[in-house]
């Protein structure tokens, strides 16, 4: 099988530190120019962590998804690999352009267990929007989401006889 790896969308991470940069001056000049403290101090805090947040997605250098032999590791999603024989189907979902894969898993509570607390509290809002319970990401990653899911459900079919 041939094995796919997808990085992350740097430049999507650039648009967004320019942006963060931008926010971070705004509160600058909300100090220098006498106008509420208390925004330009946030606007400096919130966008400056964020910014710091964009610039370490940028030199990352770790793929974010690896379809493989074995399964699918996503490292956003953070339950390490869903092996072919666990899935028993697929589809997607779009939420303002961005696009992810829903997993339909034979024991998906082996694999939530293994969720952080603040993703397993958004399972029911997840599901409430039609998602999965584990929901691949591929937001900014353009032109990949049919090929993956024609992928995961070829694979998976052949692991299911």
């Amino acid at each position: 099988m041939e094995r796919i790896v997808i990085n992350r969308s740097v430049g999507k991470y650039v648009v967004l530190l320019i942006c963060g940069w931008a926010f971070v001056a705004a509160g600058v000049f909300i100090l220098w120019v006498g106008g509420p403290r208390w925004v330009g101090w946030m606007n400096i805090i919130f966008f400056g962590a964020g910014s710091l947040v964009f610039l370490w997605q940028i030199f990352d250098s770790r793929p974010r998804l690896i379809i493989d032999e074995r399964g699918i590791l996503d490292r956003t999603l953070g339950v390490g690999v869903i092996h072919w024989a666990d899935i028993e189907g697929a589809y997607t979902r779009s939420i303002q352009g961005n696009d992810f894969i829903c997993l339909q898993l034979r024991n998906t509570d082996q694999y939530v267990r293994r969720l952080s607390k603040v993703k397993r509290a958004m399972i029911p809002a997840n599901e409430a929007l039609g998602f999965a319970p584990l929901n691949i990401n591929l937001s900014g990653i353009r032109g990949m989401t049919d090929r993956v899911l024609e992928l995961i459900l070829k694979k998976s079919e052949q692991y299911r006889h």
